[in-house]
């Protein structure tokens, strides 16, 4: 006799969700962290964005391998990707380190699509993540990710007891170099974020507007 549907049908419990769940629990320890003034403090809190970072690929592939696809997933997944990088994004702004109106901009962004889901899913219809979404994903990963560095690099020269206007004139000609990064690289790779964030909500609500009047996308 045949194996029922039901039964074949992998958990919502199963191991990729597991990972994508873990996104979701490493957000708070990286705001506790990342408030601190410790050296080692900095670095907890960007090896937890990384793991964040790592767990947005391996869940899929997880489930891509083992055949773990499930409607839970397809929901828990970019979920969980919102929570954490609006977190670190609003870290990021109580740090002074990025506009606020960047900040806006991408929540509210998230806000409409997360909005958008929802009436799909009251009539029974997923919205797995675009190409254009996973693009924006992508690109605030890189965003979070430089920055983060930074943040790690001017704290390990501020542990040993060295101002980093001293640190980077030592540096001589690299020291103009990375100056430039510091100073401009986070503005401008969170420009671009908040662009892709834009273009993939647009893309969302274009593709899914039928949703909005009851019909399928």
């Amino acid at each position: 006799m045949p194996p029922s549907p039901a039964a074949t049908r992998p958990s919502q419990w199963n191991v990729a969700n597991l990972v994508t769940l873990s996104r979701i629990g490493v957000t708070p320890l990286y705001l506790i962290l990342i408030f601190r003034d410790e050296v080692w403090a900095k670095w907890a809190a960007g090896l937890l964005f990384a793991w964040g970072a790592i767990s947005d690929y391996l869940d899929g592939y997880l489930a891509r391998k083992y055949k773990l696809n499930t409607d839970f997933g397809a929901l828990l997944d970019p979920l969980a990707d919102k929570i954490l990088l609006l977190s670190v994004f609003g870290s990021f702004v109580a740090l002074d380190l990025v506009p606020l109106w960047m900040f806006v901009i991408i929540f509210a962004r998230e806000f409409l699509i997360t909005g958008l889901r929802q009436v799909a899913q009251s009539q029974n219809i997923v919205i797995a993540a675009s190409r254009a979404g996973k693009h924006k994903t992508v690109s605030q990963i890189v965003a979070c990710s430089v920055i983060l560095a930074i943040i790690c690099a001017q704290a390990t020269v501020g542990a040993f007891e060295v101002k980093w206007d001293l640190f980077v004139t030592r540096l001589g000609t690299w020291g103009n170099v990375v100056e430039y990064v510091v100073w401009y690289g986070p503005y401008w790779l969170m420009f671009y974020a908040t662009v892709m964030s834009l273009i993939s909500g647009i893309d969302y609500v274009v593709k899914n507007r039928r949703v909005l009047s009851g019909g399928k996308p």
